[in-house]
This record gives structure tokens, sequence and C-alpha cells, in this order.
């Protein structure tokens, strides 16, 4: 792997930690407005940013080695 993957790799884990961060707080606003609490709202944000970088980081697994 060249330095160039490295580096492309590198950004696109950062985009896909931002846009799982942004997921979570998304998810977080909408349990706030179904009316929990905040520390159920918390939790539902946690899972749901855990969830999307779960699946973000299968998907990007997936394809390195499909292009490798």
């Amino acid at each position: 792997m060249s330095v160039h993957d490295l580096v492309l790799l590198m950004l696109t884990l950062a985009v896909l930690v931002m846009a799982s961060v942004l997921a979570g707080v998304i998810g977080f606003g909408i349990a706030r407005w179904a009316g929990l609490p905040v520390p159920d709202a918390v939790v539902r944000g946690a899972i749901t940013c855990a969830g999307t970088l779960t699946i973000g980081i299968a998907v990007l697994g997936v394809l390195v080695t499909a292009i490798r």
C-alpha cells in the first residue's frame, strides 16, 4: 500500500467518523424531540453513532478488498 493510498484511507475514515457523529447528534435530537429524558436520548444517540460507524467500516472494508 502506497502512501497515497494510506492518506486516502485516513481521509475516508475521518469523513466516516464525522458522518457517524452527525448521525448520532441527529439521533439524539430525534430522541429528545420524542420526549425522552436526556440520559436516554444520549444512549440513543450513542447507539446510532456506533451503528453508523460499524456499518461504514464494514462497507469500507469490502470496498478496499474489492479494489485490491
